[in-house]
Order: structure tokens, then C-alpha cells, then sequence
């Protein structure tokens, strides 16, 4: 009796320490799963973070104002509005004449000279553009030469420029070339102010064409050392976009008005909606133009969204319609759209204004027809 009775505690016991052990063994594995588990997120994380940081940033656009400086002038001579858009495309940089009528606080016309004169450039200028103003920076013209590297810069004019340089007065013609070393005399001359404006704006592209042949890594030092801003775009970021090679340079949207023997340039409000300010990150209109092309023609949606591109509504990129069997264009406007719909039919010329009752509110679509003829472009060789 007491060998079986010390036989049934000794199997009890075997029992009792399988059955411990493997519970202890079912708990490893699962330690072992989760750790290899947090091990295995972990690399995840840490590679993603590492390795494709800088692949998926996201691009943001911006406004910045450079002013350009030459000795002896107490307030800059001219500026450069620099438009970056979000989607990373080609900068656009405008010049920004002295004589540039702005908008002041209270509705009052301010010159571009004595905005930047009292350094409210961003405000005035955000007021006429519709969109504020991200940075603004002060250049001395010199710099210009030396983003360019040096030497001479050929110029592109419609017609002759007089300017006077150190050594007298000079006519520049299509095609000249203008040393560098006389970019802060051009920029302080005085004269015609449509032509020199003209000239001012060749000078600038021409360098920054000049600046984006030079290697990458003179490039990234064109603007030297700056200190990181708080807010926008950094001056070595901007000049590195419009050096790029990319960035095409144009005066800033305006007509030109002399008024008791004042002469002065006038903001076009059509031309800095469809190039300037739509471009920025901020802008967001009450309205939205879906365009959708129903015709089958080539072209069509891109040729209607530039057209309606001088309107103060989002445009998106254009799609096709349901099918291409539709004869005349239609507008259908959503809730609260009529105006603008009907401002639609007088740009297009032709289609149809119809109740858009199924269309969000704030939403118009415009279907483009048959009827609809995209402008013909000309072959380069024909003038």
C-alpha cells in the first residue's frame, strides 16, 4: 500500500508539472510572437519615418516679395512677387514696378515705392491680389550680378530702351547684351517708365536663366545664409525655385494711366485672378465650376477652364461627361449660383443656363457641347 500510494503522488506530481510547464511554454510563445511582433512595427515605423520622409512631404505654395536695393535710394526700386503653388509647378515671378498702384487700409491707392518705403508691402499688396503675403525680403540689386555669375545678359524687347548709365545715356535693342555690373543703374534710371519696366524685366529673367546653367551645388549659395523664419518660405528656398530654371518672369498685371501728368500702372483684377492668385494656398472661393467635356473634341475642358480662369470660383481639372453626344453646351447652376452662371454663358458665348436642382449648393457645372470650338494655335513659324 504505501509503494502505491507513493506511486499516485509521484504520477499526481508529473501531472501537475506537465500541465505547468505547458502552460509556461504557451506563455513564451505568445511573449515571443508580441515582441517579435512590436519588433517587426517598429522597424516599419522607423524606416517609413526615415526613408520616405522626405519622398512623401507634402509641397506647399506660397507669395513672397523680394525688394530690390540700390545705393543711394532710401526705398527699394522695384520687387519681385514670387508665386510658388502648392502643387510644386513652375514658379511664376512677376515685377513689381515702384509705380505700381497699391491698396491701402482704407481703401486709399498707395505706390508700390512708399509701401515698401514703410514696410506694409505685404498688406498693400495682399489687398490687391486677394491673398495674403507669406514673406518679404530685401535684396540688394548687386545680387542679382551674382546669381548670374557675372558678364553680360541678353535682353528681349518689343522696342528700344534709354537708360542712363555711367557713361551716358545708352538705346538697348532686341538682342543687345547689358554687362551686369550695370543691373543697379538700369533699375535706378529714370525715363520712359513703360519701357524701362519692359527692360527690368528682361534683365531679371535673363538672369535667372544665367543663375540656373551654373552647378547645383553654387546654386544652393545664391542667397547665402539666412535664418530660419518663423513663418513662409525661407530666402534661400525661394531663390533656389526661381533658379531652377523653370520660373518665367512677367511685369505684374497692370495697364498703364497718366492722371494730371502722374504716370502710374493699374492692377488688372482678370489677369491676377488667372495667374496670381488662384496660384496661391489660401485662396478658396464661395463657388465651385465643375467643367465636364461632352463633345469629344480634343482639348475642349482645358480651352473652357482657362477661359473661365479670370473668375473668382474654384476650378477644378475638367473630366468627361456622361457621354459625348452632347450638341449645345449646358451651365446647369446649383442653389445660389445664378449670377455666376449667367457671367459663364457671357465669357463662353454660348450654351444654355439650366436649374441645376441636383447639384450641391455653392455648384455649377458646365458641360461643354459641339458648339464649343477651342482656339486654334498658330505654328510657331507663322507670326
Amino acid at each position: 500500500m504505501p509503494q502505491r500510494k507513493g506511486y499516485r503522488s509521484d504520477r499526481l506530481r508529473r501531472r501537475r508539472r506537465s500541465r505547468v510547464e505547458r502552460s509556461q511554454a504557451w506563455i513564451l510563445y505568445v511573449l515571443a510572437a508580441a515582441v517579435a511582433f512590436a519588433a517587426v512595427l517598429g522597424a516599419w515605423y522607423v524606416a517609413g519615418r526615415y526613408f520616405k520622409s522626405d519622398e512623401i512631404a507634402e509641397k506647399s505654395g506660397y507669395l513672397a516679395v523680394v525688394q530690390l536695393t540700390v545705393p543711394e535710394e532710401d526705398a527699394p526700386v522695384a520687387a519681385l512677387l514670387v508665386v510658388q503653388d502648392p502643387s510644386g509647378g513652375d514658379p511664376g515671378v512677376y515685377l513689381v514696378p515702384p509705380d505700381l498702384l497699391l491698396e491701402g487700409p482704407n481703401g486709399e491707392y498707395v505706390f508700390a515705392a512708399d509701401s515698401m518705403a514703410l514696410g506694409t508691402v505685404a498688406q498693400d499688396l495682399g489687398r490687391v491680389v486677394h491673398v495674403p503675403v507669406d514673406a518679404v525680403f530685401s535684396v540688394p540689386v548687386s545680387s542679382l550680378a551674382d546669381w548670374a555669375g557675372g558678364g553680360s545678359l541678353e535682353v528681349e524687347l518689343e522696342r528700344p530702351v534709354a537708360v542712363d548709365l555711367d557713361g551716358g545715356t545708352r538705346m538697348i535693342e532686341d538682342g543687345d547684351l547689358v554687362s551686369s555690373t550695370d543691373l543697379a543703374a538700369v533699375f535706378a534710371s529714370t525715363g520712359n517708365r513703360r519701357d524701362l519696366t519692359a527692360l527690368q524685366t528682361s534683365l531679371v529673367q535673363a538672369v535667372l536663366d544665367s543663375a540656373a546653367l551654373r552647378p547645383g551645388a553654387e546654386r544652393s549659395r545664391l542667397a547665402g545664409v539666412s535664418p530660419s523664419p518663423t513663418a513662409g518660405p525661407a530666402l534661400a528656398d525661394v531663390v533656389a525655385r526661381i533658379t531652377s530654371g523653370d520660373a518665367v518672369v512677367e511685369r505684374f498685371p497692370a495697364s498703364t494711366r497718366v492722371a494730371e501728368g502722374q504716370f502710374a500702372f493699374v492692377p488688372d483684377p482678370e489677369e491676377i485672378m488667372a495667374g496670381i492668385t488662384r496660384r496661391s494656398p489660401a485662396y478658396s472661393a464661395d463657388v465651385t465650376v465643375e467643367v465636364r467635356h461632352g463633345s469629344g473634341k480634343i482639348g475642349v475642358g482645358e480651352a473652357v477652364v482657362e477661359r473661365l480662369s479670370s473668375l473668382d470660383v474654384n476650378l477644378p481639372a475638367p473630366l468627361n461627361a456622361d457621354s459625348f453626344s452632347y450638341a449645345q453646351t449646358q451651365i446647369l447652376a446649383g442653389p445660389d449660383t445664378l449670377p455666376v452662371a449667367r457671367d459663364i454663358r457671357a465669357i463662353l458665348g454660348r450654351g444654355v443656363v439650366l436649374d441645376g436642382t441636383d447639384l450641391p449648393k455653392g455648384t455649377i457645372r458646365v458641360i461643354v457641347g459641339d458648339d464649343f470650338q477651342p482656339p486654334q494655335s498658330s505654328p510657331k513659324d507663322q507670326q
